[in-house]
């Protein structure tokens, strides 16, 4: 049994990542798949942040079965953390986190500052900007 000691910012941390998803999903653009996994990156100054998820096109080749994937993945030692999320703020890496659909994840970069609250406060916009802060 692996003990995780948990980080008194971890829940800011998975809150940031929850109210930034739907807007990196939502107006991200899906960049080119890389190692198996499908990237969504939006770039919008001073905020700059990168999504990545375990899925991709499958070949003709590879099987498409939920139950073959399943059997492969029961195969690995450990969980993994297939998803992920890195947040720029001016340049700087202030967050990166992964995690897996069991819950289990890994916040490896968590930079405290202003930059958290400005984070939690942007909103889709439909006003010039495709990420406004919330008013």
């Amino acid at each position: 049994m692996t003990l995780r000691l948990a980080s008194s910012n971890d829940h800011l941390a998975l809150a940031i990542r929850d109210h930034v998803l739907p807007l990196v999903r939502s107006l991200g653009t899906l960049e080119n798949q890389w190692g198996g996994l499908r990237r969504v990156t939006l770039s919008m100054e001073p905020w700059s942040f990168s999504h990545w998820t375990p899925f991709k096109t499958l070949t003709s080749t590879e099987a498409s079965s939920p139950g073959y994937r399943h059997a492969v993945e029961q195969q690995r030692a450990g969980p993994t953390l297939e998803y992920g999320l890195d947040i720029r703020h001016g340049g700087d890496q202030v967050l990166g986190l992964l995690w897996s659909d069991d819950g289990s994840f890994d916040v490896s970069v968590f930079e405290r500052g202003d930059w958290e609250a400005q984070a939690l406060a942007l909103t889709g916009g439909s006003g010039r900007s495709p990420i406004e802060p919330a008013n």
